[in-house]
C-alpha cells in the first residue's frame, strides 16, 4: 500500500482521530462537531493529527466523529437553485475513503492560501476588485484583475476572454478565482470561495475530487465594464443599459462555491451555492441563530 493510501486510512479511522473528540456525548444526529469547545485544544499539533508532518493539524473544517463520515465528503441535495442540465439524473453522496482523503487536502490548500486575505481590506489592498457587491446568501465576490479591463477594444462581449487574470480554462483547487466577504466594509471577514472556469457549454470542469461539486452557470451578466462590477443577471439590454452596464455572454463559464471558512460551513452540502446565514441586511452574528442549522437548498438572491 502506498504512503498516500496509508494516509487516507489513518485519516478516516477512529483510532487515529481520538484527539478530535471532547467530552462523552458530543456526538449528535448531524454526525459532525460544529462547536470547537467540544474538541481538545485546537492549537495542539495532535488536534486531528499532523499527518503530513508540517506542524499544522490536518482537520481543515471541523472535527471528525469516530465511525462516521466527514461531512464535507458526504454532500446531499442539489446544491442550490442553480442546477445545470449537465447533472440531470445524478445525485450527490458519500465519497470513498480515497477520494475523501484527496478532497480534504484540496480544501485545506484553498483555506491556507486564502488566509493571506482574512478581511475585505486585506484583499483590496493586495489588488482585489469587488465584482459583486454584498448579496444575500453569497456575500461579495472579489477577483484579481491585474492589468485586465473590459474596456480594452479587443474585449468581445459575445465570446469573452480575461487575459492577465486567472479566469481561464484551468481549474486550480488551491486558488479560487473569487474570494467572498460578509459585507462591503474594510473589516468584513472572509466567508467563502468561488471557482470560475471556462469550459464547453455541455461539459462542466472536472473540478474537485469526487462528483459532489456541481458547477453552475450565469449565462448573461450585466457589467459596469469600467469597474468589472456586476449590475444584474439575465437582464434585457435596455434594463442593463439603464443600470449603466453592458450584457456579457458567460455561457462558457462555470462556477462552483465551497463553504469551508469557519464558521461559514454548510454541513449538508459543502458545495452549495449559498449560505443561509448571509442575510439581506448582513451576515448573522448570533452563533445560536437558527440559520446555522437550516438547509442550504433553496436560499435565494437577487443581484
Amino acid at each position: 500500500m502506498g504512503s498516500r493510501a496509508v494516509l487516507g486510512v489513518l485519516i478516516l479511522t477512529s483510532a487515529s482521530l481520538g484527539g478530535c473528540i471532547g467530552s462523552e456525548g458530543s456526538e449528535d444526529e448531524s454526525r459532525f462537531i460544529d462547536d470547537e469547545s467540544e474538541l481538545f485544544d485546537p492549537e495542539s499539533p495532535d488536534y486531528c493529527g499532523d499527518f503530513d508532518g508540517d506542524g499544522e493539524p490536518d482537520c481543515p473544517l471541523s472535527g471528525y466523529i469516530p465511525d462516521t463520515d466527514p461531512w464535507w465528503c458526504n454532500s446531499t441535495g442539489i446544491g442550490g437553485h442553480h442546477v445545470d442540465l449537465a447533472y440531470e439524473g445524478e445525485s450527490k453522496g458519500l465519497l470513498s475513503p480515497e477520494l475523501c482523503e484527496v478532497l480534504t487536502y484540496e480544501l485545506k490548500d484553498a483555506i491556507e492560501w486564502a488566509a493571506q486575505w482574512p478581511t475585505l481590506g486585506d484583499a483590496e489592498d493586495a489588488g482585489y476588485t469587488m465584482s459583486v457587491g454584498y448579496t444575500e446568501g453569497m456575500g461579495t465576490h472579489h477577483v484579481m484583475l491585474n492589468n485586465f479591463s473590459m474596456d480594452d477594444p479587443g474585449f468581445d462581449i459575445d465570446d469573452p476572454y480575461f487575459p492577465d487574470t486567472r479566469i481561464d480554462e484551468v481549474f486550480d483547487h488551491e486558488r479560487p478565482e473569487f474570494l467572498m466577504y460578509g459585507g462591503e466594509e474594510r473589516g468584513s471577514e472572509l466567508v467563502g470561495f468561488a471557482w470560475f472556469v471556462r469550459a464547453p457549454t455541455d461539459s462542466p470542469p472536472e473540478g474537485f475530487s469526487g462528483d459532489n461539486d456541481w458547477w453552475h452557470r450565469h449565462y448573461s451578466m450585466c457589467f459596469r465594464t469600467s469597474e468589472f462590477l456586476i449590475m444584474g443577471e439575465e437582464l434585457s439590454d435596455d434594463v442593463c443599459e439603464d443600470r449603466g452596464g453592458t450584457n456579457v455572454n458567460l455561457e462558457n463559464y462555470w462556477m462552483v462555491h465551497a463553504w469551508v471558512e469557519r464558521p461559514w460551513l454548510t454541513f449538508d452540502d459543502v458545495f452549495t451555492n449559498h449560505h443561509p446565514c448571509l442575510h439581506e441586511d448582513g451576515p448573522e452574528q448570533d452563533p445560536e441563530a437558527e440559520c446555522w442549522g437550516e438547509s442550504t437548498e433553496h436560499v435565494g438572491h437577487d443581484i
